[in-house]
């Protein structure tokens, strides 16, 4: 009797190591509804400390939790000469004015596999305003 080898091809262990991920991740699992920034409204001074914000994400099964860098989770100021804010969520103002501060994440947290490791789900975006005086 003959023996053969298996040797699997890269498309058959790339669509294992992709179900793998899928199962890990919790395929099926609920996703953000919407994204709840607090606080809603803040005030800072000019070139002195900061106001740190929060993400909450609310999901489709009415559970709710913070979300963070590894949630995929982005900050943005509507305006860098007003005011900055880092990865965390530290807000820092640089000029007098008022700003939105937006917090976005992906709305599936899941992951996906191609080209690279990325999230193209539909992104979903909350918002809260800052005073700087």
């Amino acid at each position: 009797m003959k023996y053969v080898r298996f040797v699997p091809s890269a498309s058959l262990l790339a669509v294992i190591v992709c179900a793998a991920l899928l199962i890990g991740c919790g395929a099926g699992h609920p996703t953000i509804r919407s994204i709840t920034v607090s606080p809603q409204t803040a005030k800072g001074t000019v070139n002195s400390g900061t106001v740190v914000y929060t993400a909450t994400g609310n999901f489709t099964d009415n559970t709710s939790r913070q979300l963070t860098v590894a949630d995929g989770l982005t900050w943005a100021s509507s305006n860098t000469v007003v005011a900055t804010i880092d990865d965390g969520g530290a807000a820092s103002c640089k000029s007098i004015g008022t700003v939105t501060i937006t917090a976005t994440a992906p709305q599936n947290l899941t992951i996906t596999v191609g080209t690279g490791i990325n999230n193209s789900s539909t992104k979903i975006s909350g918002t809260a305003q800052l005073v700087c005086q």
